[in-house]
C-alpha cells in the first residue's frame, strides 16, 4: 500500500484493474463479442475458442510489446497510449499515486512488472 493523496493506494491492484479493463475492451474488437456473451455460451461452442484466441493474442501482444521497452520513456509512453487508451475509472488519489510511480525514475519498472504480470494472469481463460 503507498498514500496517494488522502487515500490508501494498491499499486498493483490499480494496475491489475487497469490492464483488466484494457484486455476486456480489445478482446471485444477483435473477437466481435462481449465478455457477458462469452460466458453465456455452451463449453462447446467454437466462438468460445474465437473469444479465448482474441484474448489471449491481446495479451501476448501487450505482453511481448512492454517486455522491449527499457526505458522510462518508452514504457511510459507505451503504457500512456495503450493501457490508458480505453476507458479507464482512475480515482484522484490514485491517479496521482500511479502518475507519481509511472514518472518515478526507481519505480516505473514496479508497473512494469505489475502490468507484465496481470498481462499473463490475463491471457488464459
Amino acid at each position: 500500500m503507498v498514500e496517494a493523496g488522502h487515500e490508501a493506494f494498491d499499486l498493483g491492484t490499480r494496475v491489475n484493474d487497469m490492464v483488466h479493463a484494457y484486455v476486456l475492451r480489445r478482446t471485444e474488437v477483435r473477437s466481435d463479442m462481449k465478455w457477458a456473451e462469452y460466458r453465456a455460451l455452451s463449453d462447446h461452442d467454437p466462438r468460445r475458442d474465437a473469444y479465448r484466441d482474441a484474448r489471449e493474442r491481446v495479451c501476448t501482444d501487450a505482453f511481448l510489446a512492454i517486455r522491449s521497452r527499457r526505458s522510462r520513456q518508452d514504457f511510459v509512453e507505451y503504457f500512456t497510449g495503450t493501457i490508458c487508451s480505453v476507458p479507464q475509472y482512475l480515482p484522484p488519489g490514485e491517479y496521482t499515486g500511479l502518475a507519481g510511480a509511472l514518472l518515478s525514475p526507481d519505480r516505473w519498472e514496479e508497473v512494469k512488472a505489475l502490468t507484465m504480470l496481470a498481462l499473463a494472469g490475463l491471457a488464459r481463460l
